[in-house]
């Protein structure tokens, strides 16, 4: 859909390339225009409601953190995109406990010149999850963002699917002291303030809303 936004404007009068503020403001899913540096230049209705729910954190007009991407990951995702290249990236946002995903890619050279912002902007689109991710894609995208060993994603799938700590070391043939190991540096990793809360994420502790 964006990109057949871009082309359109593009294609189309300058006196329409002046209202690409007003289209992006009015689309639906949430839309932020940043700079390297994660200045904020520009976020939409829906963005502005999704920082206002908490769920991302600006402070001194720089995004601070989106989801449970922080100040450096959101860093490394805009260098990537002013580089030219596009990323994906999942997300998850407590408490709400909704997941999603992130888009980041140039912002088209016609929609920066239309709103008089550098041509070196970057376009962040959040999708969210309707219906939210699967319990094994969720800790796909945990294991990705939060760099988990095979070990420890192993460990993570058996307790998200109700095996007790007991069951799941007899199931990798570990030590339960192993596994409680694991279960430490899952913590570590994903900064969940315990397991329950992990756990939750991963959604089979609690349901994930719709």
């Amino acid at each position: 859909m964006l990109q057949a936004l871009y082309t359109d404007i593009s294609d189309q009068h300058p006196a329409i390339q002046a209202r690409a503020h007003v289209v992006l403001g009015a689309l639906p899913q949430p839309l932020l225009v940043l700079l390297r540096d994660r200045r904020l230049l520009f976020a939409n209705t829906s963005a502005e409601r999704l920082l206002a729910e908490q769920l991302g954190q600006v402070r001194a007009d720089h995004l601070m953190s989106l989801g449970q991407l922080g100040a450096a990951q959101l860093g490394e995702v805009l260098t990537q995109a002013v580089q030219g290249t596009s990323s994906r990236t999942g997300l998850w946002f407590t408490p709400s406990l909704a997941t999603g995903w992130l888009h980041a890619a140039p912002l088209a050279p016609a929609i920066a010149q239309a709103c008089d912002w550098p041509l070196q902007s970057v376009l962040l689109a959040v999708h969210l999850d309707q219906p939210a991710l699967t319990q094994a894609a969720r800790i796909d995208a945990l294991t990705r963002q939060c760099r988990l060993s095979q070990a420890e994603r192993h460990v993570l799938l058996l307790l998200a699917d109700g095996e007790p700590v007991d069951a799941t070391s007899r199931h990798l043939g570990l030590c339960v002291s192993t596994v409680r190991s694991h279960v430490r540096s899952l913590l570590g990793k994903t900064q969940a303030p315990n397991l329950m809360q992990l756990l939750r994420w991963t959604g089979s502790a609690a349901p994930l809303p719709h």
